[in-house]
């Protein structure tokens, strides 16, 4: 059978247009947005890629328009959400792009690049979270034997969000705080489901002869923090930065036997092994 990955984690995405790559599908956001931070900034401040860009928002193909709508939908329902701490562009915290675009009498492409040019590239635009109707998500969950919860990117994105915090959000949303989705479904959805979708037959259930994976948690503190974004963290090679978040009231993570997280903190035990298709 073909499994759905369904996209139950509520994540928007964070960017700021010295980083963003995600609308490559677009001529002349791909053209705007390599290069290094100076030949992005001189681009942007091109009369004639700038038009194009603005030329591009108004005749968007299908393509592009379902890239946007998969990082947020289109560009005029972005929120300014952070101006690298400059206090003439604090006006526009907490506004859309195309409300700021209404008012000033602008394009709203235009309004992209003009803050960002203002803010030295770092003015961080936050997309709409997309995946929000609880109902929908629970007739998924909740209907189809083919539907597995997510969806994480594995780190691909690691500048934009954080998708690893989609199984403690499935927990907290849609089978607490909603109530549209039983414990008992949303377990047998995220452990014995995804593995016996991969072809594992003695994990993914806690059962006699199983591996010992085995997770503790409570429900009342579960939690995700922080909640919406993510902390930035320089922590990969290269001194490089990512997104972070972690999560609250997990008690115990225990990987073959052996606990590998205690109240949040690592105990620094690495009992995980590889996996193939159908080899456990």
């Amino acid at each position: 059978p073909i499994y759905a990955q369904c996209g139950t984690g509520r994540a928007g995405f964070a960017f700021t247009l010295e980083h963003w790559n995600l609308y490559d599908a677009s001529p002349a956001w791909r053209a705007v947005t390599t290069g290094s931070k100076e030949e992005k900034i001189a681009k942007m401040q091109d009369p004639e890629l700038r038009q194009s860009l603005v030329e591009e928002a108004e005749e968007a193909d299908r393509r592009l328009q379902v890239i946007q709508a998969g990082v947020g939908g289109n560009p005029k329902s972005l929120v300014v959400q952070g101006v690298n701490r400059q206090s003439d562009l604090q006006k526009y915290v907490g506004k859309s792009v195309g409300d700021i675009a209404e008012a000033e009498g602008k394009h709203h492409i235009e309004v992209m690049l003009d803050l960002s040019l203002q803010g030295d590239l770092n003015v961080e635009f936050l997309g709409p979270d997309k995946g929000s109707n609880a109902d929908f998500m629970a007739e998924m969950m909740n209907t189809s034997p083919y539907a597995i919860p997510g969806v994480s990117d594995g780190g691909a994105h690691t500048k934009f969000f954080t998708g690893g915090a989609y199984t403690t959000d499935f927990l907290t949303w849609l089978v607490r705080d909603e109530a549209v989705v039983t414990l008992e479904e949303a377990h047998y959805r995220l452990s014995n489901l995804p593995a016996h979708a991969a072809g594992f037959r003695d994990r993914g259930t806690l059962s006699e002869g199983a591996a010992a994976d085995v997770l503790v948690y409570d429900m009342e503190e579960l939690d995700i923090l922080p909640n919406w974004i993510g902390d930035v963290e320089y922590d990969l090679p290269g001194g490089e930065w990512r997104r972070v978040q972690r999560a609250a009231g997990y008690q115990q993570i225990i990987v073959n036997g052996q606990i590998t997280f205690e109240n949040g903190e690592c105990t620094g035990s690495t009992p995980g092994k590889l996996l193939r298709h159908g080899r456990a």
